[in-house]
C-alpha cells in the first residue's frame, strides 16, 4: 500500500510539474506575442513595397502585370502578419513586404524589408487556398528549388488575388500551348527533311551545277539515279536526296 501510495504521490508531483512547465511556456509566448511584437502597419508596409519596387527591383524590360495586397504568417515573427504586396511581373512573382519590428528596437530603426521572387514558368504552380486554419482567403506558390510560399489576401482585395492567379495560370497555359505547337512543328519539319527529294532539270543545267545546288557529287547523282554518264536532259527527274539523308 506504502509503495503504490507513493507512486501515485510521485506520478502526481509529475503531472504537476508538466502542467505547470506548459503553463509558464504559454505564459512566455502571449508575453511575447503582445509586448515583443506588433501588427505592422499595413498601408505603410505597402507604400515601402512601392517604393522598393520603383528602385530599381525591376530588371532592364522587367514590368507588372498583376498585383495584390497581401501577408504572411511566419512562426519567426509570432504569426503576426507580415504585409506587403505580390506582383507577377512578365518575368517573375515578386513579394515585397515589411516585417514586424520587435518593441525593443530603436524608434529611429529602419523597416526590414522582405522580399521572395519566384520565376514565372511553366514549373511554377499556384492555386487558390483557404489559409491560417480557413481564415484568410489566399493562394499557395510552388516551385522546385523555392520555399512553399503561402500569402493571405488583405480585406477586400480577394478579387485582386484572384486576378492575379488567374493571369499567372493563363500565362502558363499559353506558354504550354506554344511549346506544344513549336514540337508539332519540329516534328513535321523532321518528317519533311526525311522524305526524298526530286528535282527537274531546267535548260542550261549540268550535272555538276544540280549536285553543288544541293550539297551532293556528280558521283553520288549518277549512283541514286542509276545514270550511265554526267549527260542530262531538259525535263528529266533526278533524285538529288535520298530518303532518311
Amino acid at each position: 500500500m506504502k509503495e503504490s501510495e507513493g507512486l501515485y504521490r510521485s506520478f502526481t508531483f509529475i503531472k504537476q510539474a508538466f502542467l505547470g512547465i506548459l503553463a509558464v511556456g504559454a505564459g512566455l509566448l502571449i508575453f511575447g506575442y503582445f509586448f515583443f511584437m506588433r501588427h505592422v502597419d499595413a498601408p505603410g508596409a505597402q507604400a515601402a513595397a512601392e517604393r522598393e519596387l520603383q528602385g530599381g527591383t525591376l530588371h532592364y524590360g522587367e514590368h507588372v502585370e498583376k498585383k495584390a495586397k497581401v501577408y504572411q504568417r511566419r512562426p519567426t515573427d509570432y504569426f503576426r502578419g507580415l504585409d506587403g504586396i505580390l506582383f507577377a511581373t512578365n518575368d517573375r512573382l515578386l513579394f515585397i513586404g515589411m516585417a514586424p519590428s520587435d518593441k525593443l528596437e530603436n524608434a529611429d530603426a529602419p523597416p526590414v524589408i522582405v522580399s521572395e521572387e519566384y520565376p514565372n514558368d511553366t514549373l511554377l504552380k499556384i492555386e487558390h487556398r483557404r489559409l491560417f486554419f480557413l481564415t484568410a482567403h489566399g493562394a499557395v506558390i510552388e516551385r522546385a528549388g523555392y520555399p512553399k510560399g503561402e500569402f493571405g489576401s488583405n480585406r477586400g482585395d480577394e478579387k485582386a488575388l484572384d486576378d492575379l492567379i488567374d493571369y499567372v495560370n493563363g500565362v502558363h497555359a499559353k506558354q504550354r500551348e506554344e511549346a506544344a505547337k513549336e514540337a508539332r512543328l519540329r516534328k513535321a519539319v523532321a518528317a519533311m527533311i526525311r522524305e526524298p527529294l526530286y528535282y527537274t532539270v531546267k535548260r542550261g543545267d549540268a550535272l555538276s551545277l544540280i549536285a553543288t545546288k544541293f550539297e551532293a557529287t556528280p558521283d553520288q547523282l549518277k549512283s541514286w539515279n542509276n545514270l550511265t554518264s554526267d549527260r542530262v536532259r531538259i525535263g528529266e527527274r533526278l533524285l538529288v536526296k535520298p530518303a532518311g539523308k
